[in-house]
């Protein structure tokens, strides 16, 4: 795969207790509409059984992902509702300056820190996770954000230790240093003058490590640590998660 593609296993990395997440199980990807033959090639050699889409309906329909012979397709978007009337996240939205663009990197940070509660998306894709229904490939439009929530709160449940989990998320930045560099060469001027644009575009086409930390923080402010979390959101007690643990690790 191309980098830009943001795709990857998430199989590899180690739990707090030595063992390590099997490799095929989880994968997570940018837009599958980017990919070409050889990369779709590739995927379908990978014998995804499910696939989450996390986008929204009217993402989907103007840039289809390709037919996936034989893949359970469940479609659901990994949008917050409550706060994200706040934020304009067309492009337009995203180059506000001044008081309008700080009052919009605050409200983002804010948006980000509820994504992992009460989110549907986030509920189907546990699901798949313990119902077995693996390989799952779970994508958004670019992977890092609703992709990169949904694998932080995925890593966590199999036991990851939270700067592991972090660095996962922070990696959509070297998978997409061409995409921030090219745009952050382009708009070199108006980011000395207007230093917020600069946070802007690093929002817009990767990720932020505060709002990667703010996210885990409020996790565990909310519910009192990750089991907690896993408790109250899932209703995953701690024989449940282990459960899962023993069927993904080894």
């Amino acid at each position: 795969m191309r980098d830009e593609i943001n795709f990857r296993d998430l199989g590899g990395y180690q739990s707090s207790d030595g063992r390590t997440i099997r490799r095929g199980c989880f994968f997570r990807s940018g837009g599958l509409y980017k990919m070409n033959a050889q990369e779709l090639a590739f995927l379908k050699s990978l014998r995804i059984r499910t696939l989450l889409d996390l986008r929204t309906k009217e993402e989907a329909a103007k840039k289809p992902d390709p037919v996936l012979p034989g893949v359970t397709i469940l479609q659901h978007s990994g949008v917050v509702s409550a706060g994200g009337e706040e934020i304009d996240f067309s492009p337009a939205g995203m180059k506000l300056l001044g008081e309008a663009g700080l009052t919009q990197i605050e409200n983002m940070h804010k948006y980000y820190q509820m994504m992992p509660f009460h989110n549907e998306a986030f509920h189907i894709l546990m699901q798949e996770v313990i119902s077995g229904n693996v390989p799952v490939l779970f994508h958004c439009a670019t992977g890092k954000d609703r992709t990169g929530v949904s694998a932080m709160i995925l890593l966590l449940l199999l036991g990851v230790p939270e700067q592991t989990v972090l660095q996962d998320y922070l990696l959509s930045n070297y998978y997409r240093r061409d995409v921030i560099r090219r745009h952050m060469e382009e708009d070199q001027a108006v980011i000395r003058q207007h230093p917020e644009r600069e946070a802007l575009l690093q929002l817009q086409h990767g990720v932020s490590p505060k709002i990667g930390r703010e996210i885990l923080e409020t996790i565990r402010k909310t519910c009192g640590g990750y089991e907690g979390y896993f408790e109250k959101e899932y209703g995953l007690g701690q024989a449940e998660v282990e459960k899962v643990r023993g069927r993904y690790l080894v």
